[in-house]
């Protein structure tokens, strides 16, 4: 095994982590799981460059805000803050992403033996990204930038160290000239709101098969339908309607291919007053009838 890698898998976490070069390690996370003890601490000079693949993350700061990403987001920020101090968990309990990490003061020298004819300032460059956000800056992946982390994705083992080197100098020579207007001010929320918001849920995910409608959810968890929506959508990156709507459909999946029950009496157990709706809403969601489903 290469001494430069190493990987961590257990139940629900695999992450490996390989130094790619001294002072720039090159870390793949995917997780199945709601939660991962996992601490991003501050270090001097170190400097994260962080992509979501798949799935969402959620980001609790000491400050006590909360910051998520989505599929398609990459996020840059310095780890000199305390407050980039965080323990993450992922609402959709699903996650697969990279994290780019860089030791300035190790990494600059490198760099600067590799590319030679237009150096690339790492501090400026982070700099360049940060300045005007506490905890970095977020953006929306451009082509270019979609185009180099996904291709990291799969890799054969016998090239990786090669291609992982050749794909790192790529990424910072695009960052070194990327505009910044692209930079996003996400939203981040309150620990009262994020609170309230998974309780919705939590109540969503164990009682879809009664009658739920925004403004019953507002009125019993005591917050603006507005509030509510817009809260709920930046942290699990879906509408509440939505979320509902998967879980019938996940329930009603389990109870076609472990019961006997009538597709009649599955839509009734999962919430749909008629057996028409249900099968509309099954096949949207999953390209059969449950008819055809049971069969599969």
């Amino acid at each position: 095994m290469n001494p430069h890698n190493h990987a961590i898998s257990h139940a629900g976490l695999t992450m490996s982590r390989h130094t790619v070069f001294d002072g720039i390690d090159l870390l793949f996370l995917d997780v199945k799981e709601e939660s991962v003890q996992f601490y991003a601490k501050s270090h001097t000079k170190t400097f994260a460059i962080n992509h979501c693949e798949e799935g969402r993350i959620e980001c609790k700061f000491t400050s006590g805000e909360y910051l998520y990403m989505g599929p398609g987001d990459m996020s840059l920020g310095w780890h000199t803050h305390a407050d980039y101090q965080h323990k993450n968990y992922f609402p959709t309990k699903l996650f697969k992403g990279i994290v780019l990490l860089v030791d300035v003061e190790k990494a600059q020298p490198v760099l600067d033996s590799l590319v030679t004819e237009s150096r690339i300032n790492l501090t400026s460059l982070a700099e360049r990204f940060c300045e005007h956000s506490e905890y970095g800056m977020m953006m929306e992946e451009t082509e270019s930038v979609r185009q180099i982390f996904s291709s990291l994705y799969k890799v054969p083992d016998q090239i990786k160290g090669h291609y992982f080197k050749l794909k790192v100098i790529e990424i910072f020579l695009l960052l070194s000239v990327i505009s910044t207007s692209n930079n996003e001010k996400r939203a981040t929320y309150r620990k009262q709101q994020v609170d309230i918001v998974k309780a919705v849920n939590e109540y969503v995910s164990t009682q879809f098969m009664k009658r739920i409608t925004i403004e019953t959810l507002s009125e019993q968890f005591d917050v603006p339908t507005s509030t509510l929506k817009r809260c709920f959508k930046g942290v699990y990156g879906t509408t509440i309607h939505q979320y509902l709507k998967e879980c019938r459909i996940n329930a009603a999946k389990r109870l076609l291919h472990e019961t006997d029950q009538s597709i009649l009496e599955i839509a009734n157990a999962v919430g749909y007053e008629n057996g028409s709706k249900f099968t509309s809403a099954f096949k949207e969601a999953t390209g059969v009838t449950p008819s055809a489903y049971r069969k599969i």
